[in-house]
């Protein structure tokens, strides 16, 4: 029975990837401050006549308090940003080490910014995370593609939000990745 329903959970997240069919990337600070991070508030979102800032900003809370990071309006060691862009645009990223690895590793060699040009695509989110202290992004995660039939829903972008958070692997301190299973389990 495990096993059919182990199945059945796989081939509706491929599936749901499949439809999505969107190219999910980051960017980040080589710095030695993530493991500091605990905390985190929003920079405000430009006032929208849909619901996409409290959507957006729904599922970005789910993934920080799933990585044990506590909102604080007025002592946050992180600001989150994010950003809808509705048309195509040319963006400067980073080749670089996953970020995980490059914690584990710290190796001065791969700690170079090497330039890649993007050309991404309609409908691209972008979620950036701020150092409070120093005003400089640390993390930048993105989604292009984002634009189909679905986006009307409700929720439409708890999964977007998710898949570019699958890319920020870090926890605030002390905490497990056992709330990210848990959370990815109720998702689904």
């Amino acid at each position: 029975m495990k096993n059919l329903l182990l199945i059945l959970f796989m081939a509706t997240a491929l599936s749901s990837c499949q439809r999505m069919n969107i190219f999910v990337d980051h960017d980040y600070r080589f710095s030695e401050n993530f493991k500091n991070y605990t905390t985190y508030t929003f920079v405000e979102c430009e006032q929208d006549t849909n619901y996409f800032c409290s959507d957006i900003q729904q599922a970005i809370e789910r993934q920080m308090s799933a990585r044990g990071y506590s909102f604080d309006a007025q002592g946050a060691n992180l600001y989150v940003n994010f950003s809808v862009y509705n048309d195509r645009f040319q963006y400067k990223g980073y080749d670089q080490p996953q970020l995980v690895n490059w914690l584990i590793s710290r190796k001065t060699n791969d700690s170079i910014y090497t330039p890649v040009k993007y050309q991404l695509g309609k409908g691209t989110l972008m979620i950036s995370m701020i150092e409070a202290t120093t005003n400089q992004i640390v993390w930048r995660g993105y989604a292009t593609g984002i634009y189909n039939d679905q986006m009307q829903k409700k929720n439409y972008f708890k999964g977007i939000v998710r898949t570019i958070f699958d890319e920020y692997p870090l926890f605030a301190s002390g905490q497990e990745r056992s709330n990210i299973r848990r959370l990815k389990f109720e998702e689904n």
